[in-house]
């Protein structure tokens, strides 16, 4: 029986520009999309007005792969900041079987030009289990503006079949590098063993500093993505041993409690007593180089705005901070004096890695232009390194000569 959840999404504003999703108009029209990306209410309520978010379109799925039907819409009716919409989605599956789901929603806090496109507060989160048969899945949508009357529908299909198999001569770990632009789940264990066999290079190259954390955050967060790849990814776990059994365990241990029951009580309870029974992938603060590292991996495969934040955010660490030159120049430097570079090269690593990243990744950019004109960043100089780093022209106050 396939799992339908219609969920509503909490969040304040929807109004953005989206060309590539819908054409902007005044006449009242609807767009539904069929997508993996889990981070559209990041993006209309995290980007300014006139940034176009990316949204990749899905054509096929398969079993136990989790997606979301997307509804946009434009040309509604703004009264008194409020969008009131009527709707049905209707999902016909392969057997020509279909299932009507009604709903009725306000949207307050609505503003801007009627002309932009709006992502609807709910969306339909559909997972195919084996019974399901294959084939043609078509959603049709019928959207009414409740204040001028007038109805829109639009239609899209998504194909039911096998899972896809992944191209025997690609580099697997680049298929998944920008995972929230390109989802292909087939890759996630091909680009795992990929990780595993570099392993011995990268632990040559990096000596007292290798640290593989960052890169398995990558693969804990592609796993909470897709639990339907978490069994295969058990299979490849058992084939392992030593070093890279544990590398595996690592990110078992933590993804999902289904996931860990596949480890040993001996493998859990010493992964869990090294990580001091806390998830090392899951923090509120990066005060360290290494997180800010985990930071990037959950942006690259969910493509959201928090962990860009806690980018920004740890540049506040420079108002208790010294610089390489300043330490070396500490004649018997303190723990103090060593915490205080350690925060030195955190903000180092996170002003040069938001300014190398946002060149190809033109979200980083919206995500940060946004948070700073809306007065998000608390910290006054996080918030001028933060805009250094991504190219914002910034005003810094001169200081007054006495």
């Amino acid at each position: 029986m396939r799992k339908i959840l219609f969920a509503l999404l909490v969040f304040a504003s929807f109004l953005t520009t989206a060309a590539h999703a819908i054409e902007a108009k005044k006449a009242f029209s609807v767009k539904i999309i069929p997508t993996r990306a889990v981070n559209l209410e990041d993006q209309f309520r995290g980007i300014l007005p006139n940034r176009p978010p990316f949204v990749p379109v899905l054509t096929q799925v398969s079993c136990g792969e989790p997606f979301e039907i997307a509804v946009f819409f434009a040309g509604a009716t703004i009264r008194e900041s409020v969008i009131k919409l009527d709707g049905k989605i209707v999902m016909t599956d392969a057997n020509g079987k279909k299932t009507e789901i009604p709903f009725k929603t306000e949207i307050p806090k609505a503003s801007g030009d009627v002309s932009g496109v709006f992502l609807l507060p709910q969306s339909l989160r559909v997972i195919c289990e084996p019974d399901d048969p294959k084939g043609l899945m078509l959603f049709e949508v019928e959207l009414t503006d409740r204040f001028s009357g007038k109805t829109a529908n639009a239609s899209a299909s998504v194909e039911y079949g096998d899972p896809a198999v992944p191209k025997p001569d690609a580099k697997a770990f680049d298929k998944v590098g920008s995972y929230y632009r390109a989802p292909c789940p087939e890759y996630i264990v091909p680009a795992f063993r990929e990780f595993l066999a570099n392993l011995p290079k990268q632990k040559k190259r990096e000596k007292a500093n290798f640290n593989p954390l960052p890169q398995l955050a990558f693969f804990y967060f592609l796993l909470k993505e897709n639990p339907q790849c978490v069994p295969a990814f058990a299979e490849l776990f058992k084939t392992l041993h030593g070093e890279e059994k544990y590398m595996a365990g690592i990110v078992m241990a933590f993804v999902s409690e289904e996931a860990a029951k596949c480890l040993s009580p001996e493998q859990r309870k010493a992964i869990r007593e090294q990580f001091r029974e806390k998830d090392p992938f899951s923090f509120e603060k990066a005060v360290e180089a290494w997180q800010l590292d985990v930071c990037w991996a959950e942006f690259l495969v969910r493509g959201t705005k928090a962990p860009v934040m806690k980018i920004v955010n740890a540049m506040s660490l420079a108002s208790d901070s010294v610089t390489i030159p300043e330490f070396k120049k500490i004649a018997k430097p303190t723990t103090q004096d060593r915490r205080k570079l350690m925060n030195g090269l955190t903000v180092m690593a996170a002003q040069w890695s938001l300014g190398s990243l946002v060149k190809s990744h033109p979200l980083i950019f919206y995500y940060v232009e946004a948070a700073l004109s809306r007065g998000e960043v608390k910290d006054p100089v996080a918030a001028i390194l933060a805009a250094k780093a991504v190219g914002i022209p910034v005003d810094v106050p001169k200081k007054k000569t006495p």
